[in-house]
């Protein structure tokens, strides 16, 4: 999304202007347009996740799985979060060296496969 602003951006840079007394007030729309739009992209990216006091944290997921499955490594957490309750999937690495799904659910706090 941000390649596809900046390529207008560079292209509306590079346009020739046209005569001041036709095109002036287009010109100047279109380059308002573009650049609101550029800032939005630029606000929407960096916008951190919003805390969800009712649901537990990625830590506390991380730590319930570890508790279940002793000697595995945690790989990474993320919150599946679409439609139903929350539930965070937690990649693991066994001693063996196998990786694993291990689920658990953002309510409640239990580990599932």
């Amino acid at each position: 999304m941000m390649k596809y602003f900046l390529f207008l951006l560079l292209v509306f840079a590079c346009v020739p202007d046209a005569p001041a007394d036709h095109h002036e007030g287009i010109n100047e729309g279109v380059q308002k347009s573009l650049q609101n739009s550029l800032q939005n992209s630029l606000t929407r990216q960096n916008r951190l996740p919003v805390p969800r006091p009712d649901i537990i944290s990625n830590q506390r997921a991380a730590s319930l799985v570890k508790e279940h499955h002793s000697g595995s490594r945690v790989l990474g957490v993320s919150l599946l979060d679409e439609q139903g309750p929350p539930v965070y999937k937690v990649r693991t690495l066994s001693p063996q060296g196998v990786v694993r799904s291990i689920f658990v659910d953002g309510n409640s706090g239990e580990v599932f496969e």
